[in-house]
């Protein structure tokens, strides 16, 4: 009796592993399953065509970016069928993102009670394999952080939206991604007035964000820094 069930027993135990095994391959399988994320790439359209920018593409856990070119014909009946030699998929350029991370930051505290919490958000697609990022207040009505929203691009100086601002006071370093914020709803916000440039850097898990424009300068842009504030990614 005692024999028969430990046979039984070890029956038992290799059932539950092969069971087991047969699972996780199954997980794995699911969990490789190459899949196409349109909803987070740039669609634009004009006349028949579709065109999709950097659409995450996942392989095997690993995520390549293509472009999808797609032209429709429209038949007499309004049916749109895919035309001859489409969809057409290219590889996209690689994206520029000077290593940003989104996610939630925490900053010193503020004037008021607690510590200023924003948001970073990115990247976005332009021109160029360049990206966009942005942030974001998510603090309570009764704190305040420099800057409230900001908006900053990663890609060459010349293409930059604040190109002309850069060149006309001579900032010319690659050491910060150059954007502009919308101010600061702070008590003291004169270096953080609506329509700031400023210069944003990201090492590690803290991401700074230098203005480079003061209500002391006569709202003018100055070459250097004349405040920054640097948060930390929440774990």
């Amino acid at each position: 009796m005692i024999l028969r069930g430990l046979i039984s027993g070890r029956r038992t135990a290799r059932l539950a592993l092969t069971v087991m095994v047969f699972s996780a391959v199954a997980f794995v399988a699911r969990a490789q399953t190459p899949q196409a994320f349109f909803e987070r790439s740039t669609l634009t359209g004009s006349g028949n065509t579709i065109s999709a920018t950097n659409v995450p593409v996942v392989i095997s856990g690993v995520t390549v970016y293509v472009n999808v070119t797609m032209q429709f014909n429209v038949d007499h009946n309004g049916n749109l069928t895919l035309s001859s030699g489409y969809p057409q998929v290219v590889a996209a350029p690689n994206l520029l993102s000077a290593s940003f991370k989104a996610g939630t930051y925490v900053g010193p505290s503020s004037i008021a009670n607690g510590n200023a919490i924003v948001t970073v958000d990115g990247p976005g697609v332009t021109n160029g394999g360049a990206t966009t990022w942005s942030l974001s207040a998510t603090t309570g009505a009764d704190k305040c952080t420099y800057p409230s929203s900001a908006t900053w691009y990663v890609g060459p100086i010349a293409s930059n939206p604040m190109a002309a601002r850069l060149t006309k006071v001579g900032i010319t370093s690659t050491a910060w991604s150059y954007g502009v914020s919308s101010g600061s709803g702070c008590v003291d916000s004169n270096n953080w007035i609506s329509g700031t440039l400023i210069g944003v850097s990201q090492t590690g898990n803290s991401i700074t964000i230098a203005s480079f424009t003061s209500a002391y300068l006569g709202n003018s842009d100055a070459s250097a820094p004349v405040a920054q504030m640097t948060y930390t990614l929440k774990p």
